[in-house]
């Protein structure tokens, strides 16, 4: 079968989103064909022949798309960047970028690990829905400043499948810009948010296996419910099956790191560190995360307090966080 599937970064991601393309290959050897998109930002000539050669390793392509004009149009619409850069919004425009009208197109984000076979992902019924993805982990309260209520599923937009011929007809990049134009607020992340509120109606519930986020990886379920319910979310064997037989793992920063930062206290550290070794990045020099005091003593409890009691500090710091960010959205 053929996969196709989309990643979309700046220079500053290239070595991590190498890895990430290395994780991918390596575990879909048997796949009959995989054409990987690059939606860059101001890429060097030297990323991208690194980019070209962790495909030709296994005899794979990689396919860099000009993402110049759209970003052009996303600062008239008035969709922010994300940290500094806006390849982080361009999964939004996929029609007007790959010009691919019946595929199947899996985004992943390039803090992702690959560790399995995503064959059976790529071939999942989708019916009508026009993307699916798998539920956000720390969404609980915030879904409720972008106007979803509590009961309503809150979804990360790290992995998405998209089925290009239903986003297509239901317009689903139009109704975006067309949100956009009128005004329609963006928030911190805009892609994920815009994809959750203009789009609710068309994304398809997927196992958490497809995107297992690190609060999944480090404390125990019974824990994580106490902080954060049930309401809206996976059960406990959904979870139990993800985190035993996880498919995409999604290395977000965690305690303010990300498993390439040095002496990180990262989840994925270990794994990330083998698809590493397996890159062209090999010799990538870990550096340390900006240091910041909250994070500092946000990690010093983590070294410190057992995994429940942890929990429960951080979710009432976010939940203090989250409070805040209502007055100001």
């Amino acid at each position: 079968m053929q996969i196709n599937v989309v990643y979309q970064f700046n220079e500053n991601y290239v070595p991590y989103a190498g890895v990430s393309i290395t994780s991918l290959l390596e575990n879909n050897k048997n796949a009959e064909k995989i054409d990987i998109y690059i939606l860059g930002e101001e890429l060097t000539d030297s990323s991208i022949e690194k980019l070209r050669l962790s495909a030709a390793n296994y005899g794979r392509n990689i396919i860099f798309k000009d993402t110049r004009e759209i970003i052009d149009k996303m600062k008239e619409w008035g969709l922010p960047s994300y940290r500094g850069a806006y390849s982080a919004n361009l999964r939004l425009f996929l029609p007007m970028i790959l010009g691919k009208t019946d595929l199947r197109i899996l985004y992943l984000d390039a803090d992702t690990i690959v560790n399995r076979s995503i064959e059976e992902l790529i071939e999942i019924d989708m019916d009508n829905y026009s993307i699916a993805m798998v539920l956000d982990s720390l969404g609980r309260n915030y879904k409720t400043i972008v106007g979803l209520k509590e009961n309503e599923f809150y979804y990360n937009s790290g992995v998405v499948l998209f089925d290009m011929k239903n986003w297509i007809n239901h317009r689903c990049t139009e109704r975006i810009i067309s949100y956009l134009k009128k005004g329609g607020k963006s928030w911190s992340s805009p892609d994920q948010n815009l994809l959750n509120v203009v789009c609710k109606n068309e994304i398809m519930r997927i196992s958490p296996a497809y995107n297992l986020q690190p609060v999944h990886l480090v404390f125990d379920i019974k824990d994580y419910y106490r902080c954060y319910g049930k309401i809206a979310y996976y059960n406990r064997e959904q979870l139990e099956n993800a985190v035993n037989q996880p498919v995409i793992y999604h290395f977000y920063r965690f305690l303010g790191q990300f498993p390439w930062h040095l002496n990180n206290l990262h989840p994925g550290k270990t794994l990330f560190a083998r698809y590493l070794s397996m890159s062209p990045w090999k010799d990538y020099k870990c550096r340390k995360a900006d240091e910041g005091m909250i994070m500092g003593v946000q990690r010093l409890l983590f070294r410190l307090l057992p995994r429940g009691m942890f929990l429960r500090i951080f979710s009432i710091c976010h939940d203090i966080y989250i409070e805040k960010s209502k007055e100001t959205a």
